[in-house]
């Protein structure tokens, strides 16, 4: 049985909703009138009232949940801490005739309260006579549930979203099949909108084969056919294991997928399927619904398209449905007005900026290779990092240079070694280094209980060196940068340490000399802290 904190979510948002041609003060009077509130409990009804901006059958229903309840229970309902009193106990025969009438009188003072129509009465009554409840909590829960999804789904605001829809270009021809798709109560679930739209199409998993080599390529397909310009030829996939996640008790399976659109070959990787040795157990669905389709972005991105692909969840109550959603192409402006309270679906955040086209990529990656920053990786590696780069999405230079081994350093500027961190950030340092920078000895004790200092210690070539810095909880200090700058230039060491752009508190660093620092900085192949990101980047 569906709990009842779910309704009052929706209520939070349903701001337009009337209450059912009853004034707040005749629907308190009808409540106390037909028994179904006492004086006594009327403080914390108008409690539960006022935490709820709108007035509507629900919200009356819900608050009787609550008072019935506490009544049961001593407590109010939480849906987080509050056990389930919804499930089925086995009545005796005369146990079950005795609730039935109970059942039966407490929804005739529902009726008689306005609370529900003719036609929700005889349905459940019905149900009460097929012993369908064991509960009157039961009853309340369900008839609350659906007065809800009734105003929910009501048909003035549905018309009120597909003519959102229309003016802002998101329904085209199928505007009048949607209004009458709505008049016919054919619009059961937010997702059925996207029936009617223009570049959108419902996957439902439940349609496809089970086996990858039959369903993948056929989900592909039908996603491309959202806009014209992403059909593709040379559908191929693989399913790789995922090194980079832990591998305790769990085995997590990626597909890497590759197809070819105007000419060029794109890559994506995505999550497939996770198995348990010790359960040899498979679970999770046929597809990641969030990550596959992005292969489509970055064509899209290539050609420099107002659209972007997004995915459109599908929900049952609040849980979300995995096996049923959808993906709509939006402008940037469509978008937003699809992330605004009011809609009956939310699209997935995609990114607009202008990231680097396929072509650009590859001909950083060669002003890379020019200016000698992968002179220290093999060809295994180069070819290894170019994978990486065309299976990811990359949304500036920095990120298709992190693809490769010992290039950029990424740590949190809230350290979270707390043994010795300044040792460990040394040893990061001499790796993208490729150890021209080449520390040894270090040291470094630290204590964030009992010390407000840290010192750290090594040696390069003969020379000892040691530093002392603030211990501020477990931030770095920003002194370490001042003082490594200090060692390079002292040693004559021909690059230098630079910060590039996050945006955030973590920080990347990147291992230059002072020539490839210039050219890069320059051209903007990689954007440094110095620099403001722009839709360019």
């Amino acid at each position: 049985m569906a709990n009842l904190l779910k309704i009052i979510v929706f209520l939070i948002f349903l701001k337009s909703i009337g209450l059912n041609a009853q004034s707040e003060n005749s629907a308190l009077q009808n409540l106390l009138e037909n028994k179904l509130l006492e004086n006594k409990d009327l403080k914390d009804f108008k409690k539960f009232q006022e935490k709820i901006e709108t007035k509507t059958n629900a919200t009356y229903l819900y608050c009787l949940f609550q008072i019935e309840y506490k009544k049961l229970t001593g407590n109010f309902y939480s849906d987080f801490f509050s056990h389930n009193i919804f499930e089925n106990t086995k009545l005796t025969t005369e146990e079950q005739k005795k609730e039935n009438l109970e059942l039966s009188a407490y929804l005739s003072k529902l009726k008689k309260s306005e609370l529900i129509n003719e036609k929700q009465y005889l349905e459940f009554q019905k149900k009460i006579n097929d012993n369908f409840y064991t509960y009157q909590l039961q009853l309340i829960n369900e008839i609350a549930n659906q007065s809800l999804k009734a105003d929910y789904m009501s048909s003035d605001k549905l018309k009120k979203f597909a003519n959102k829809l229309r003016d802002n270009g998101i329904v085209g021809l199928q505007y009048d099949n949607l209004i009458i798709a709505i008049e016919n109560e054919k619009i059961e679930n937010p997702i059925d909108f996207l029936s009617y739209c223009n570049k959108s199409v419902i996957i439902n998993l439940n349609n496809y084969p089970t086996e990858p080599v039959k369903y993948l390529e056929l989900i592909h397909k039908e996603t491309a056919g959202t806009i014209p310009e992403l059909a593709f030829t040379n559908f191929d996939f693989q399913i790789e294991l995922d090194n980079e996640m832990p591998d305790d008790d769990s085995k997590f399976y990626n597909f890497i997928v590759s197809l070819q659109s105007n000419e060029k070959k794109y890559k994506q990787k995505s999550f497939y399927n996770l198995y348990t040795p010790s359960k040899n157990k498979y679970s999770n669905g046929k597809i990641d619904s969030q990550e596959y389709y992005k292969i489509f972005n970055k064509i899209l991105a290539d050609q420099h398209s107002a659209y972007r692909l997004h995915e459109v969840k599908t929900y049952n109550g609040r849980a979300i449905n995995d096996e049923i959603f959808g993906i709509i192409a939006l402008t940037r402006e469509q978008e937003k007005v699809l992330q605004e309270s009011d809609s009956y679906f939310r699209p997935s955040y995609e990114d607009f900026k202008s990231k680097p086209t396929t072509e650009q990529i590859e001909k950083a990656i060669e002003e890379y290779t020019k200016i000698g920053l992968f002179s220290h990786l093999s060809p295994t590696q180069i070819n290894e990092a170019k994978e990486k780069v065309s299976m990811q999405e990359n949304r500036s230079y920095n990120e298709v240079l992190s693809a490769f081994a010992n290039m950029i350093y990424w740590y949190d500027t809230e350290l979270s070694n707390l043994e010795d961190p300044y040792a460990e950030l040394l040893k990061e340092l001499a790796k993208i280094s490729n150890n021209e920078f080449n520390p040894v000895n270090i040291s470094n004790i630290f204590d964030i209980e009992k010390s407000k200092k840290t010192t750290l210690k090594f040696k390069i070539g003969n020379k000892s060196y040691s530093k002392t810095f603030k211990i501020n909880d477990d931030w770095i200090d920003v002194d370490f940068f001042e003082f490594l700058k200090s060692v390079l230039v002292e040693n004559k060491i021909k690059g230098h340490f630079y910060d590039l752009f996050t945006g955030g508190q973590d920080a990347q660093v990147v291992y230059l000399t002072k020539q490839q620092y210039d050219y890069l900085h320059e051209n903007r192949l990689l954007v440094f802290s110095d620099q403001e990101w722009t839709d360019e980047d």
